[in-house]
């Protein structure tokens, strides 16, 4: 369901004095339309299990919308609220919960509430595609946010004045977590710093956690997992052809990279992945060209020089090769 003019009712709104310090950390979630349930479940469930183990409420948290009205998720769960989303007390957290839905529509006014929350001392935070709301309401110039692995190329050609990093979350002003099951380590992460590793740890044990990550990790599974491979010539093969998907590497560079001939590197190729070094660089560029037509505005032209491609002629017969459309067939099904 999509709410139009979600939050212009808020001016009206008188704004909650700061409240006095009580120990308790107040949480709002903030649920868009076809957000990640995932998300918000990793979320409270820390919160939850820290306030049973230390005996008292040292988190509170509410679950609201723009309107107030009930949300959908993106797998169709329709999710109650407490209440319409108004103007919050300094020292509050805002959480922004989005999900696929959240990478291509904007809610009217959101932009300059969340501008507005900010302005009054409210930390803010997004979770999953919650952070493209940030980003549109221009919050994260300049700072450190995570973006999901997949759609981090997209978000930083349509956001350029953001800096993304590689890790699953980020603690800087704005608390950001890519998605799925990491906002769990997001908010480990936070009661650490409130009340020491010692609880964390014990709620992690408490949620059977094998561990808490770190801002640091890795979204997305080692090379060596992804292709069921240990060869260490051919994981700096890949991590080069992966750093390297604008400029692409000659095959003569690309043999350099592991000491080999051209010939040793095909037949690497050809032993572990049952192809070519080209044709696998190819498949690697052309998926890059794939995420950026379905998730920005660029033009052919303009993704097909992101992805090495001097001529966009050749770019879409490869595509089409590849996919069975050509490119802006494809943007026209994608939009």
């Amino acid at each position: 369901m999509t709410h139009q003019g979600p939050i212009r009712a808020m001016a009206k709104v008188t704004r909650p004095a700061s409240r006095p310090s009580s120990g308790t950390q107040r949480f709002t979630f903030l649920l868009l339309d076809g957000f990640t349930h995932l998300a918000l479940a990793a979320a409270l469930e820390p919160m939850r299990v820290a306030n049973a183990a230390l005996g008292r409420t040292a988190y509170a948290w509410r679950i609201v919308s723009t309107t107030g009205a009930p949300v959908s998720c993106a797998h169709g769960l329709t999710v109650l609220v407490d209440e319409a989303f108004g103007p919050l007390a300094h020292g509050d957290t805002l959480i922004v919960v989005g999900g696929p839905a959240t990478a291509r529509r904007d809610e009217p006014g959101l932009s300059a509430a969340l501008r507005r929350e900010a302005a009054h001392g409210v930390r803010l935070g997004a979770l999953c595609l919650g952070v493209y709301a940030l980003a549109r309401a221009g919050l994260l110039d300049g700072e450190d946010c995570a973006v999901h692995w997949d759609l981090a190329e997209g978000f930083a050609e349509t956001f350029p004045e953001v800096r993304i990093g590689h890790g699953a979350f980020s603690l800087g002003r704005r608390l950001t977590a890519a998605g799925g099951a990491v906002a769990s380590d997001l908010m480990l992460h936070l009661i650490s710093q409130a009340h020491g590793p010692d609880l964390a740890a014990r709620v992690a044990d408490l949620l059977v956690c094998n561990g808490v990550r770190s801002p640091r990790s890795e979204q997305k599974v080692s090379i060596q997992s992804r292709y069921g491979m240990r060869n260490p010539r051919l994981v700096k093969i890949l991590k080069s052809m992966e750093a390297n998907l604008e400029t692409p590497l000659t095959a003569q560079e690309i043999a350099d990279i592991a000491a080999m001939s051209v010939r040793q590197t095909e037949r690497l190729f050809a032993r572990h992945l049952k192809t070519t070094p080209m044709n696998f660089y190819m498949k690697m560029r052309l998926e890059k060209a794939h995420r950026l037509l379905s998730q920005t505005e660029m033009s052919v032209t303009e993704v097909a020089l992101a992805c090495g491609y001097k001529s966009s002629s050749h770019f879409t017969k490869s595509f089409r090769a590849a996919y069975a459309v050509t490119p802006r067939a494809m943007r026209v099904v994608a939009g």
